[in-house]
């Protein structure tokens, strides 16, 4: 599954010693007007193009012709699946990131987490020794600026954003990083930035497990 991104994480409990259950997911009616333009754009382009196709395939003029252009007819194609891409795949992004939720636990020294659609359910878990450490990010969008606190795995998609903030502090990671008993890594490094497990100055002190 695509890795995803959460707006909205709620902790049991609202707090994180351990054993923890992270919940989740995106704003939803937020979404709505995005996803219906996109869906209208995508109706807007896309369509008129299948019906051209479907005209092309069945009118045997037109076939006869793209049998005889065969270049011209592998450009036509490479268009049309081009054109369908761009408008779909956004429109893809935009209804999963409005219908997928996530439940993350981590207790006994593992993290286990369960993605959920209405079509499909996806659970995996990996041990919290093979996490290389605890990443601070800035991420901005058309909703505006945000800090994640990510639990950072080797393979990007079994990385965990344990918070999310206006505004994360440095005794808020020194804090996680203390829970996990791992490091903090640089900012970047959940998307590939910097040296596998290399750490921030000082950091060292954070890495103390509970």
């Amino acid at each position: 599954m695509q890795r995803q991104t959460y707006e909205f994480i709620e902790v049991s409990d609202g707090q994180f010693p351990l054993p923890i259950t992270l919940k989740q997911n995106n704003r939803k009616l937020a979404r709505v007007p995005g996803l219906v333009l996109m869906t209208t754009l995508a109706g807007l382009i896309v369509v008129p193009q299948i019906v051209l196709a479907a005209y092309a395939l069945a009118s045997p003029e037109v076939r006869a012709s793209l049998i005889d252009h065969p270049w011209a007819t592998v450009e036509l194609a490479v268009a049309l699946l081009f054109w369908v891409g761009l408008v779909c795949w956004p429109l893809r992004s935009m209804l999963m990131a409005t219908i997928c939720h996530r439940l993350v636990e981590i207790r006994d020294r593992e993290v286990r987490v369960i993605d959920e659609t209405p079509f499909s359910t996806v659970a995996w878990r990996a041990p919290l020794t093979t996490y290389e450490g605890i990443a601070l990010d800035v991420c901005s969008s058309l909703s505006g600026v945000r800090y994640e606190a990510t639990l950072v795995h080797p393979n990007s998609s079994r990385s965990v954003v344990l918070m999310v903030a206006e505004r994360i502090g440095d005794r808020e990671i020194e804090e996680l990083c203390r829970i996990f008993g791992l490091p903090r890594l640089p900012a970047g490094r959940m998307r590939g930035f910097g040296p596998p497990g290399s750490r921030n100055p000082g950091a060292d002190l954070a890495a103390v497990a509970a």
